[in-house]
């Protein structure tokens, strides 16, 4: 007898450990599901990239600007002389041309970031972006891996280009050019 009200004891405390191990499954399933959702939600709406409104401006950089002018600059006042960061336009489309090569087979995928000396060169950007990028295009095409496979030939780049956008705009609109993808295959 003894023997069966062990048993019968046994039973019902299996049933609730059961019972337990379903309730924790249920529960882990949802904290993933609400996980992986919110996570999607994130990139899917553009939280995990670069942030790019209208007409091709970094938000990013526009925010990092402001919050620069408010606080006057990274370590407080700006020194006397120091030139100031202008607005950062991303190119949207990266340019992809095949290498001047004897084999053929080497092209280059490169995506810019341009820095204006105004807010105003944007504008003047948008509307020259055809001609900027015919001529930025036969400018890579010319080039084989042996002119911008080195530091000094990518540094060397970044120079041409920046003339050659300059020709387009006013006043030198272009202070810098930044390569946020560079891929020679």
């Amino acid at each position: 007898m003894a023997d069966e009200d062990d048993a019968k004891e046994e039973k019902p405390a299996a049933k609730g450990g059961l019972l337990a191990n379903k309730k924790m499954l249920i529960i882990i399933v949802a904290v993933v599901v609400l996980v992986g959702g919110g996570a999607a939600f994130f990139l899917l709406k553009g939280g995990g990239g670069d942030e790019v409104a209208d007409g091709g401006k970094d938000v990013k950089a526009a925010k990092h600007e402001t919050a620069k002018k408010k606080s006057g600059g990274h370590g407080g006042a700006e020194s006397e002389g120091a030139a100031s960061e202008g607005p950062t336009v991303l190119l949207l489309k990266p340019f992809i041309v095949n290498l001047q090569d004897q084999s053929g087979g080497r092209y280059l995928k490169l995506t810019l970031n341009l820095e204006l000396t105004s807010p105003e060169s944007a504008e003047s950007l948008k509307v020259n972006d055809p001609k900027i990028r015919d001529s930025i295009i036969i400018l890579l095409s010319s080039k084989s891996y042996a002119d911008i496979g080195t530091v000094e030939g990518k540094y060397k780049l970044r120079d041409e280009i920046v003339n050659r956008i300059n020709q387009f705009l006013p006043d030198n609109s272009v202070k810098t050019a930044y390569f946020t993808e560079f891929v020679i295959q």
